[in-house]
């Protein structure tokens, strides 16, 4: 399909005689640049991105009372505390540590998953499927919360019941330490491995992988020698993707981390704005510090992703992979399969719902006195009430917003021939290397003095940009199977450019849209990065409630929060799957 490039192209490309002549040819025309359309898209993208992060760089470079009369200072003292102090370095170090080893356990597991799931003949794929991707769906802090009741080492359930079975005092697993966070995190980053790695294996052309067969080569060698070489450079850019994305999580460190005296960066920013009395300069500091991490990383996965496109191996005719028959190696696949299924969703969720209806923080099963109390009385506390329309709000607005603005992105850069449209298209991809607790550090320097912070209007602005880039993803990958002849028709009739985007390409690419909005939804619900940090008495959302009552250890509490925040993106992804009949793939990450 022509895209803008080649028509751009085209234009200084002589063709069956003179260039005169090629320029009027149907293949050369002038590209639109829509001046009217891409500046407004252009300030708006400036205000939502970029200057909250210049905000963070300015903000660690001053000192003084934030939001004070008196104002503050120039002043190098954060940048060279955090940047400078061994304490920082340190948490660095680990941070980076963590994320790799979170990166690359999900890619691994992720990896296998795919490769079982296309590959073989393993039963009730459908199922596995969606237990392999339900963790995307759901939030990794709620799951953190349920993970701590299971396995904290001295009142975990696991732990509690397993001594009272064998009569023994020993500590059967502990998550309240670096290697609980990392379980925890990889559980919840394996479906985005699985997604983008069975992307390139769906999409591959099998025939390599008969050749081999042919050749003599068993099923492993095969794996090992053939496919594991096409399928590595999308292995790396999940690699990267999920370590970036790792690096500025706050909230499984935030709730399983500081025993062992190990607290990542993202959670260092929170507390240094938290404790009394705030220094906000600090935490703009280990923004930036962060900040420059992830597009390293981002650096990394565009790389990897480019890479990607020389090992392309789809080809003109239809193909189907060969299927493996696991023979008397099914039972163990399925049972790893199942086991999965349980550690990542069912006992996090049999857990929370045991806590959410005893009277007391009890975890002992021999003792358990379950009651609906619990639910009536935090169901109609007035700050839950509020944090839910807070949340519906948000859930409603962001993705919504994010797909107009999405929409209009992806057309600027698929369609125009304006000469900035590649600044636009990096504008709204840069999001996934700015972590959400670094974004709220600038929009906390810029919008402090301003009438919509504190407000729900900010959370709005911070989760248009934190989720800007999926659909504007989305929407240009619609728009690129779409011929533009259809759009040109529209305006060659006389229809301005807003109605063309409305009567003619949103109807076209709606199915992209739709993904787009459900999994920013989805986000948005579960949410708790920028949140955390921006948030006020009167924009409090679901997942803050659920973080002030893990604070002052009402569990219980916080428990049913957690599970009305979850029965909420249950709703979301079956209105997805069955009234939209949308897909989400791994087209959106």
């Amino acid at each position: 399909m022509t895209d803008v490039t080649t028509l751009v192209d085209a234009e200084h490309t002589p063709a069956s005689g003179t260039p005169e002549r090629a320029s009027r040819m149907p293949g050369a025309r002038r590209a639109r640049t829509y001046p009217y359309l891409v500046w407004p898209v252009l300030a708006v993208l400036m205000i939502l991105i970029a200057v909250p992060v210049v905000a963070m760089f300015y903000g660690a470079v001053q000192d003084g009372n934030l939001g004070s009369p008196k104002g503050t200072s120039f002043s190098l003292r954060a940048l060279v505390e955090v940047y400078l102090g061994w304490p920082y370095i340190s948490t660095l170090l680990g941070t980076v540590g963590l994320a790799l080893a979170v990166a690359l356990l999900s890619t691994a597991i992720g990896s296998l998953f795919a490769w079982i799931m296309s590959r073989t003949d393993v039963r009730l794929r459908k199922f596995f499927e969606l237990t392999v991707i339900a963790p995307l769906f759901l939030s990794p802090f709620i799951g953190a919360i349920a993970w701590m009741t299971l396995g904290a080492p001295k009142s975990g359930m696991l732990n509690v019941n397993l001594r009272h079975l064998f009569g023994a005092d020993f500590t059967l697993i502990d998550v309240m330490n670096v290697p609980g966070m990392i379980f925890v995190m990889t559980m919840y980053y394996v479906p985005y491995g699985y997604l983008l790695v069975g992307a390139a294996l769906r999409n591959m052309d099998p025939s390599l992988e008969d050749a081999s067969y042919i050749n003599g080569n068993g099923h492993l060698r095969t794996a090992f020698r053939v496919t594991l070489p096409l399928v590595r450079p999308a292995m790396a850019a999940a690699f990267f993707f999920i370590a970036v994305l790792s690096t500025g999580v706050f909230s499984v460190p935030g709730v399983l981390g500081g025993r062992d005296g190990f607290v990542p960066l993202a959670v260092r920013i929170y507390r240094a704005t938290e404790v009394f009395p705030s220094d906000y300069a600090v935490a703009a500091s280990i923004g930036t510090m962060l900040f420059l991490v992830t597009i390293i990383g981002v650096f990394f996965y565009r790389r990897a992703v480019a890479n990607a496109a020389r090992f392309v191996t789809v080809s003109g005719r239809g193909f189907r992979p060969r299927i493996i028959k696991l023979g008397r190696w099914r039972w163990v696949v399925t049972a790893v399969l199942v086991i999965n299924f349980i550690v990542a969703i069912v006992l996090p969720y049999i857990a929370l719902t045991i806590v959410s209806l005893t009277p007391y923080a009890q975890t002992d099963f021999t003792k358990l006195d379950l009651s609906l109390d619990n639910f009536t009385a935090v169901l109609t506390a007035p700050k839950v009430v509020e944090a839910s329309w807070n949340t519906l709000l948000l859930g409603v607005g962001s993705p919504t917003a994010c797909v107009v603005l999405g929409v209009l992105v992806a057309f600027i850069t698929v369609r125009s021939g304006s000469p900035i449209r590649g600044v636009i298209d990096y504008l709204a991809t840069i999001p996934l290397a700015i972590p959400g607790l670094v974004l709220a550090t600038g929009m906390i320097w810029l919008y402090i003095r301003t009438p919509i912070y504190g407000t729900l209007w900010i959370l709005l602005v911070a989760h248009v940009a934190a989720y800007l880039t999926h659909a504007s993803r989305l929407a240009a990958n619609g728009l690129i199977q779409i011929d533009k002849s259809l759009e040109e028709a529209s305006i060659v009739n006389g229809a301005s450019l807003p109605r063309t985007l409305w009567r003619i390409t949103t109807p076209l690419i709606r199915p992209s849209l739709l993904s787009a909005w459900i999994l920013i939804f989805i986000f948005s619900v579960r949410e708790i990065n920028e949140a955390i940090m921006l948030y006020s008495a009167r924009s409090n959302v679901l997942s803050v409630v659920t973080w002030d009552y893990m604070q002052n250890g009402q569990i219980r509490q916080a428990a049913v929060v957690g599970i009305l925040q979850t029965v909420g993106l249950i709703l979301g992804v079956l209105v997805a799957r069955y009234a939209f009949r949308v897909k989400l793939t791994s087209a959106s990450l």
